[in-house]
């Protein structure tokens, strides 16, 4: 009850911060000290970035009260030292980032997707460090706090079924890529309106099995990994890969216009996570580290 109250106090406050950092953001984007790229930048975002960083500032403002209230020791009663820690986080991240790479390569040869920029080592510098802060921070929250503080009162598999359906969840709180909402048309209620619109995608069944049946699996096989180990090494590793591979192929490829997104579908979205492909190789990538897994075991 307390993580459903987090969640649903965390879209009240993101919808109302949303259109306020909105008007914020324009506003600075006109202030002669910040010429350049920063305002530059605040000028071409449209209020569907400034409605995820509202729920993303929401969810940390919120989550403050929810370990008060939770009262969770420094140590986990479920994690141990991992010796194993250095390789278990490059080969989750190589294994993620891999796959996905490799399922992107066979996209563009395909013709199913083509390039749009050069390969820049600055910019796969920036993606790795994001990828390093999402693994970290969002393993940190789902697979030590939150999932440490279901298993007090709940059974192991049904605590993972809760914290990956609640990861999926939170990850699925995002604006439809078919709306076009042009800045003058934003009010101070025009963050409600978007949960609504997002919540509409449930009534949707090829949208379920093409995004958020693959986020259920990215977050099904992070809580195996977390639980297997018994350690964050490899859900970290894992995270950071898939997150590291999706920002690289998004910025360096797109749709070809011929293609509209919703052509493929339920089978090929329009990015690397959605699809019933891409839930497949994510599911794939969970086997291939169990059998990894077992055989470090045996030999040891």
């Amino acid at each position: 009850m307390k993580l459903l109250a987090w969640l649903g106090s965390t879209m009240i406050l993101g919808a109302i911060l949303a259109p306020l950092i909105f008007y914020l953001g324009k506003w600075m984007a006109e202030l002669p000290a910040l010429e350049g790229y920063l305002s530059a930048t605040l000028k071409r975002s449209d209020f569907d970035r400034y409605f995820n960083r509202a729920m993303l500032l929401a969810a940390l403002i919120c989550i403050v009260p929810l370990l008060r209230s939770l009262k969770l020791g420094r140590k986990s009663p479920s994690l141990k030292p991992n010796p194993f820690w250095k390789s278990h986080f490059l080969g989750g991240f190589f294994l993620a980032g891999g796959f996905l790479l490799i399922l992107g390569c066979t996209y563009l040869s395909l013709g199913l997707f083509e390039t749009k920029n050069h390969f820049d080592f600055r910019m796969a510098g920036k993606f790795m460090i994001t990828a390093l802060a999402v693994g970290l921070l969002e393993e940190w929250i789902f697979r030590r706090l939150l999932l440490d503080a279901v298993l007090r009162t709940s059974r192991v598999f049904i605590g993972l079924f809760f914290v990956t359906f609640f990861f999926a969840l939170i990850h699925f709180l995002k604006p439809p890529d078919t709306i076009d909402l042009q800045d003058a048309d934003v009010k101070l209620t025009t963050g409600f309106w978007m949960i609504g619109q997002i919540f509409l995608h449930f009534g949707n069944p090829v949208f379920i099995a093409a995004e958020f049946a693959t986020l259920f699996a990215v977050g099904w096989v992070l809580g195996w990994a977390r639980l297997r180990t018994c350690s964050l090494s490899l859900s970290i590793g894992l995270h950071a890969g898939w997150v590291f591979s999706y920002e690289l192929y998004r910025y360096h490829t797109m749709m070809p216009k011929r293609h509209s997104p919703e052509l493929f579908l339920p089978y090929i979205g329009s990015d690397l996570k959605s699809g019933l492909i891409p839930l497949a190789t994510v599911c794939l990538t969970g086997l291939v580290a169990a059998i990894w897994l077992h055989s470090r075991h045996r030999k040891g």
